[in-house]
């Protein structure tokens, strides 16, 4: 144990997939001793679940909340089962993002329902679970954590055909700078996690959209991984470890005296 977490409860949204982001911060906090409330879709119940037992069995409690964070009745809901079980809520990790496939076109040829799913789930989720899970932070008077996953390629890093994707992540990071100034006198910190390119199951949808032309999937992935590690200073791709590692630090005491940042995650493959 790094970064002593016992007592705290953390609430993790998107943890539901089995190569996940969510799932690898989940595990990181559990280790460190908090109680950890886990959220995803209810077609991603049965890896909630697995994921559930994992952690009661290693590590600490944990409850699991099937929704969409998108809802507001659902936000305020999810908020509300948290208190009931452990109390208070001390860590909002916003990390639930929309699947990736369709809206990996021109901006011209990007259909507007795209282009509102992108936002919903991962700019007005993010909006609702702050807002929810902020106005606990206050009454209980004890300070707080909130993590914003955000992306490179809402940073640094712009990319043709991201363009849906690219603006929430963008606005997630503002939506993270104007939480910590209004925060800040509460003693709540909130911060953005920018990862570079990653492996996870949007990994799938990703390549298949970007390189239609390639038929093999496996293909295209290593297509895809070999042109992100070349771009990369330190010769790899980033990894879920490297951001749970990072969120774990972010929830600690030890970053007490940082907020409204957006932290890059790549590698070096950008600069800022």
């Amino acid at each position: 144990m790094m970064y002593n977490l016992k007592n705290k409860t953390a609430v993790i949204t998107g943890a539901g997939g089995k190569l996940g982001i969510g799932r690898s911060i989940a595990l990181r906090l559990a280790s460190e001793g908090a109680n950890v409330v886990i959220n995803d879709l209810k077609k991603n119940n049965k890896e909630l679940n697995n994921l559930k037992k994992l952690i009661e069995k290693k590590y600490s409690k944990c409850l699991s909340i099937c929704g969409d964070i998108s809802k507001s009745e659902f936000a305020k809901e999810l908020v509300n089962k948290v208190k009931i079980k452990f109390k208070k809520i001390d860590i909002l990790i916003n990390n639930a993002a929309a699947s990736a496939k369709f809206d990996r076109v021109p901006i011209i040829n990007l259909k507007e329902s795209i282009w509102d799913n992108i936002h919903n789930v991962n700019l007005k989720g993010t909006f609702l679970c702050c807002k929810y899970a902020a106005k606990e932070m206050i009454k209980q008077n004890t300070g707080g954590k909130i993590i914003n996953i955000s992306s490179s390629v809402g940073k640094d890093y712009v990319k043709e055909n991201y363009g849906a994707y690219s603006s929430s992540k963008f606005a997630i990071r503002g939506l993270t700078q104007v939480l910590a100034k209004e925060l800040g006198k509460h003693k709540i910190t909130v911060n953005a996690i920018c990862p570079g390119a990653i492996i996870t199951e949007r990994t799938n949808n990703i390549v298949k959209s970007l390189y239609k032309k390639e038929v093999n999937l496996n293909k295209a992935i290593k297509i895809y991984s070999n042109e992100n590690v070349n771009e990369t200073p330190l010769g790899r791709l980033c990894t879920t470890e490297d951001v749970s590692k990072l969120t774990a630090f972010l929830c600690s005491k030890e970053a007490d005296f940082i907020t409204g940042k957006s932290i890059t995650l790549d590698g070096g493959k950008s600069t800022d």
